[in-house]
C-alpha cells in the first residue's frame, strides 16, 4: 500500500458525527471569544475583510479573506477585528442554540468589516485515530493555498450559504460538506510540511517507515510482530523499533492495535458484518478477546457502540 493510501485510508475512518456553524458579520470593534473544548474541533473561514486569530502561548495571527484555520484540539481562541479589542463569550452571542445550521451574529460598531463562517466538527471515535492525535494546535491555510483548490472556495460558500438558509436539512447537508472541508485542511497540512518533518503525517514520507504503514493497513488482521515488520521494510528490530516510534510517536505494536480498534470501529459503524467477522478482519482469534480488546480502547463494548452509532445516524437523519 503507498503511503497516499494510508493516508486515504485514515481519512475514510474519520467522520463528523455531529458539526455546528453559524455566519458572522462584524464591524469593528469587536472580538468573540471560544471556550476550550477538547471533543470539538474548530474552523473559521473568513470571507471576506480582515481579523485577528489569538490563541493563548502563541502570537496573533492576521488573517483575511480567503483565510481558513483549524483548530484540531479545540483550543480556546479568540477572533477580534485587532489585538486588545473588548471579547464576548460565542455562547452569548448564538441565540439560536450551539449546534443550530442556521445560528447567526452581527456584532461590533461602524469600522470596518468582516464577514466569516465559523463553526466546529465532532469526530466519531477520536481517540484512536492517529491522524488527529498529530496534527497541530492551529492549522492556517492562506488565501492563496485555499485559492489554489478549485473546488475549496465552491465548497465554503455553499456551507456560508447553508448556514444561513435556515432550509430543512440544512444540518444534514453541512455535516457532509465538513467531511469535505476537514480532508482539504488535513490535505493543506500536508503539503506545508518540510521534508523529513516528524509526526505520523511527516512518518508516511519515509521511506521505510511509511512502507511498515502501509503493510499495517493493507493487512491489520496479520499477527504483525516488531521483527516480521523489520524485515519486510529490511531494517534490523531495534532500528525500526527506534525510528518508528520517534516518527510516529508510539510503539510499532500500539500502533498496530490503535489502527485494528480504529478499523473495527469504522466496520461497527459501517457494516453489517458479525462481530465474530469484524473480530477476524482485525486480527482477533476470538469474538471475546476482540471485544476485551474494543472496550479497552474505545470505552464501550463492540455491540453497545454500534448501537450507539446507528442511534446517531438516526438522529442525524431527522434534524
Amino acid at each position: 500500500m503507498a503511503t497516499t493510501d494510508v493516508l486515504t485510508d485514515v481519512l475514510e475512518t474519520v467522520r463528523v458525527g455531529a458539526a455546528c456553524y453559524g455566519r458572522v458579520e462584524a464591524a469593528a470593534p469587536w472580538g468573540i471569544g471560544v471556550e476550550a473544548d477538547e471533543e470539538d474541533a474548530k474552523f473559521h473561514v473568513v470571507l471576506s475583510g480582515e481579523c485577528w486569530l489569538d490563541v493563548a502561548g502563541q502570537d496573533p495571527i492576521h488573517l483575511q479573506g480567503g483565510d481558513l484555520v483549524a483548530l484540531p484540539h479545540g483550543h480556546a481562541h479568540s477572533l477580534m477585528d485587532v489585538p486588545g479589542s473588548p471579547i464576548r463569550p460565542l455562547s452569548e452571542l448564538i441565540t439560536d442554540g450551539p449546534c443550530k445550521c442556521q445560528a447567526s451574529i452581527s456584532m461590533g460598531g461602524d469600522g470596518a468589516a468582516v464577514t466569516l463562517v465559523t463553526g466546529s466538527f465532532h469526530f466519531e471515535d477520536r481517540r484512536n485515530n492517529p491522524l488527529l492525535s498529530v496534527l497541530p494546535p492551529v492549522i492556517v491555510l492562506p488565501g492563496e493555498m485555499s485559492r489554489n483548490v478549485h473546488w475549496l472556495e465552491p465548497t465554503l460558500k455553499f456551507i456560508a450559504c447553508e448556514a444561513a438558509s435556515g432550509r430543512p436539512g440544512a444540518q444534514t447537508v453541512v455535516s457532509r460538506l465538513a467531511d469535505v472541508l476537514f480532508i482539504q485542511i488535513v490535505r493543506g497540512y500536508l503539503a506545508s510540511l518540510p521534508p523529513g518533518a516528524s509526526g505520523w503525517l511527516g512518518a508516511l514520507g519515509d521511506s521505510q517507515i511509511g512502507q511498515a504503514l502501509g503493510l499495517i493497513h493493507q493487512s491489520p488482521e496479520l499477527d504483525w510482530t516488531v521483527q516480521s515488520l523489520a524485515a519486510r521494510v529490511a531494517m534490523s528490530r531495534s532500528a525500526f523499533a527506534s525510528r518508528f516510534a520517534r516518527l510516529v510517536g508510539e510503539p510499532p505494536l500500539a500502533y498496530v492495535t490503535r489502527w485494528r480498534m480504529q478499523k473495527a470501529a469504522g466496520l461497527l459503524r459501517q457494516s453489517s458484518s458479525t462481530l465474530a467477522e469484524i473480530a477476524e478482519r482485525v486480527g482477533y482469534d476470538s469474538e471475546a478477546a476482540f471485544s476485551k480488546a474494543f472496550k479497552r480502547a474505545v470505552g464501550s463494548a463492540p455491540g453497545a457502540y454500534r448501537r450507539a452509532a446507528k442511534a446517531t445516524v438516526i438522529a442525524d437523519a431527522a434534524a
